[in-house]
């Protein structure tokens, strides 16, 4: 369940785990590969706010509205937003004080998780980049860890003649997910998701939970 905490991080734990293009590969499927070396490369030095450029706008407009909730005073911020994001927000409030929601960017957010070890330390040596396979200004990749595929979706976006990764498919995802285990435990989501982040460690000593 983890995991589902970090749908407000997925693209770094996503970004970590491609590998290069095969040889056979296409122009453009190595430069969707070279997009996510950057990435990589960011993330073995911790540098997660190297990150957040190598996102499509829409995600980083759809990081920066669960930041806003996160941050916003009550509880109807946080209840608009989709399953995903919503536990992204509720988590993000678990972890981080009031004070630092007010200062922190994403970027800002994005080095934190790294350097609490959010994401873990073994993602990239058990995670691989599969086929990918391109059509227009889109383009996907089989995501592999421990060579099966996984669950999480690998999408891209082309803007502005780069390729960026998009986080819409890894929000319905994460959505879709908890809304059906919310059915499942007989609970609302909202109720259901503090179960889950009830089960995460704590707080560090000295964050103010709301």
């Amino acid at each position: 369940m983890r995991s589902l905490f970090l749908a407000f991080f997925i693209v770094l734990m996503t970004a970590s785990a491609f590998a290069a293009a095969p040889p056979r590969a296409t122009v453009e499927e190595r430069e969707v590969a070279a997009a996510f070396e950057a990435a990589q490369a960011a993330l073995s030095q911790r540098r997660g706010a190297a990150v957040v450029p190598l996102l499509s706008r829409a995600s980083v407009r759809a990081l920066e509205s669960v930041r806003t909730a996160a941050r916003a005073p009550g509880d109807a911020a946080v209840e608009r937003l989709e399953p995903a994001e919503r536990f992204a927000a509720m988590g993000l409030r678990r972890y981080l004080g009031p004070a630092e929601l007010r200062r922190m960017s994403v970027g800002d957010i994005a080095d934190h998780a790294l350097k609490q070890g959010w994401l873990g330390p073994n993602i990239i040596a058990r995670s691989s980049l599969g086929s990918v396979r391109v059509k227009g200004d889109h383009a996907s990749g089989l995501l592999m860890v421990d060579n099966r595929p996984a669950m999480v979706p690998a999408d891209f976006v082309r803007e502005g003649g780069a390729w960026r990764i998009d986080l819409a498919g890894v929000f319905a995802f994460g959505g879709q997910m908890l809304k059906g285990l919310a059915v499942m435990s007989g609970k609302d989501e909202t109720a259901y998701i503090n179960d889950l982040l009830d089960k995460l460690p704590p707080a560090k000593p000295g964050v103010m939970r709301r």
